[in-house]
Parts: C-alpha cells; structure tokens; sequence
C-alpha cells in the first residue's frame, strides 16, 4: 500500500459516538438506507443543519438528490484480443454545483482554516530518471493533511468528519445499485486528504490519482470526490460547466480533465465554492492550473474523499498503455496523485 494512503474504517455512528471515534473508535454502528433517487439538484434541503444528526441526513439527502449517472455511462472498448465489449467510460466525471448550500460549506471552510497550522507541505511522487527510482518530491505552495476520526478528530473539525462519513456511505451505496460488481465500492472504508493551493502559483502535475494495481493489495482507490471550499459567490458572473476556461480567472486553480468528452479534449473545471466533482480514480487523467491569491479568501481549499474497491468484487485498473502514450513520456513518467 501507497504510504500517505491510509484506509480507514467508517462507522456512521449516532452523535454520541462521532467523539468516540467516528471513523473507527468505540461507536456503534448505524445502518444508514439509500433512497433510489437520481435526479440533478435543484434545492437545499431542509435538514437541521444545527446538530450532527441533522448534519448527516442533509449531505445523504444531497446525495439522493444529484445525478450521477456520467458514472455508469457505457462505452465500446476493444480487448486485447481484438474482440469489442461493453465497458464503463473511464473518463466519466460528474460536476455538481451548490451541493451543500451556502452554510453548511462556510461551515466546513471555517474549520479548514482553522487547521491550517497542522497542516504540512504535500508530497507526491515522480519517476527520476537519473536515480531510475520513484522519488517523491514537495507540491510547490501546497499543504495538506488527513481528516481524522476519534475525540480530537471529530472535536477539531466535526462538520468535515461527517461530510467524509456521510458522502462514504451514501455515495458508495448508491452508485453500487447500478455499477457492474468490477465497480462496487466499499461502503465503510475511505482515504482522504485537505490541502490547500496558497496561490502563489502552485500548481499540481498532469497525474493519475492510482496508478493500478490489485484492490486486495496496493492502492485500493477506486472513486475521487473531491468538494471545493472556497466562498460559495467564489466564481459569480463567469461562464459555467462545461464551458469554463482557464483564462476566465486570473486567479487560476482550475482542474484540468483530459479525454473529456472526446479523446483530445481538456475540460476546465473552476475551483467554485462547494462544487462537488467526482471521477475514477484510477483513469482520469487530470492536473490544476497553477493557483494565485490576492487575499485570503481567494486561497483554493479542496477536500477529496477517495472511496475503495469494494475487497470481495471490486478491480483497479492499470494504466491504460495507449493513455500513457499520449499524456506521458513512458509508463514511469505517470505522476500519482
């Protein structure tokens, strides 16, 4: 398994057991149903957004509400041995706007900034070609840490270790009613990171968030959600998804996802504020434009929860030979997010 990646066991716990240990401590376990519902969102809900109950049922409520369905779109793919079979897009990538509402993400983007004095320069890993080794190396302006469970987890940051819990649970068993069983998702386990882009130009390589490899060892992310934090009026009066482009903000930090639509084509996805994007993790090529903040408020926070292969049905792709053709300069140049 990847070091930074750490596969933590999720319990969706009453209140009383989120201090315990929300994320694994001594809570019980409370089974939490998913509506069959797929439908873009139109309207916050109505949800207490006061107590951690509330909190919960109003990100599993967004959830039931938003349209995923880019997830399972189905495409022709030729096999190795020449036959055409049906497969799932790796490409497929959902942009959701206005996913939280405007107080509970001021909420969350308030404890992201309070953490920020734990957090630490991010890292990630390169080929070197002259020591022929996987070396890793210092995202420029870039910190980042891992959301935690437990007493001093959940007191530090409580509405971001519901979101994590909630949108884990939800997420995976939602998308599990229509995937093939190669896409299922574990419903209580998930890796996770915060980071923030400081903006003095950071910037993060054209990368694949997993490289491969088999689910019961290595690396087992499957799905990257990652939600932004900035001020929801973050991007007023632009242009909109899909038809965002980098030279639209001066202040940049825009995703960049590759062979989407069409092979060839890069889609912009602006850094709005709590905008939820969702893709395969181990097949979207992707990078960010390099990130640059006039004051405070125009620093890029991001939160990625990264759900995993489900450990009895779910596979991990390897890097596709002729994506790593076309975006790097050889299988070992691949950046992994």
């Amino acid at each position: 398994m990847s070091p930074f990646v750490l596969l933590i066991l999720l319990w969706l716990p009453s209140a009383d057991a989120f201090a315990a240990g929300g994320f694994g401590g001594g809570g019980k376990k409370k089974a939490v149903k998913s509506k069959k519902k797929n439908k873009s969102v139109k309207k916050q809900s109505t949800t207490n957004l006061f107590t951690p109950e509330g909190r919960l049922e109003h990100v599993k409520s967004r959830v039931d509400a938003a349209d995923f369905s880019p997830l399972s779109k189905l495409i022709l793919k030729r096999l190795d041995d020449g036959q055409i079979a049906l497969d799932i897009d790796p490409n497929g990538i959902v942009v959701i706007d206005n996913f939280l509402g405007n107080d509970l993400i001021t909420s969350m983007r308030a404890e992201a900034l309070s953490l920020m004095s734990k957090m630490v320069p991010s890292q990630s890993t390169r080929w070197d070609e002259e020591t022929q080794s996987v070396i890793p190396y210092e995202k420029k302006g870039v910190l980042s840490m891992q959301i935690e469970g437990g007493t001093a987890g959940y007191a530090a940051s409580p509405r971001l270790v519901e979101y994590i819990v909630s949108l884990t649970n939800n997420l995976s068993r939602k998308l599990n009613q229509v995937l093939p069983d190669a896409y299922h998702l574990a419903t209580e386990e998930q890796t996770n990171k915060l980071a923030v882009c400081l903006g003095d130009g950071s910037y993060y390589d054209k990368h694949i968030d997993n490289l491969g490899g088999s689910s019961d060892a290595g690396d087992q992310r499957k799905l990257t959600a990652l939600i932004y934090l900035q001020p929801p009026n973050s991007h007023n009066g632009q242009a909109t998804y899909p038809n965002e482009k980098v030279e639209d903000d001066p202040r940049g930090g825009y995703f960049r996802a590759y062979d989407v639509p069409e092979v060839g084509d890069v889609t912009c996805i602006a850094p709005r504020g709590d905008r939820l994007v969702v893709f395969w993790s181990d097949s979207l090529v992707h990078d960010v434009s390099p990130s640059f903040a006039p004051n405070k408020d125009d620093i890029r926070f991001a939160l990625t929860t990264w759900l995993v292969a489900d450990k009895k049905t779910g596979e991990i792709k390897g890097t596709d030979a002729e994506v790593s053709a076309r975006h790097f300069e050889s299988q070992n140049s691949i950046g992994k997010g």
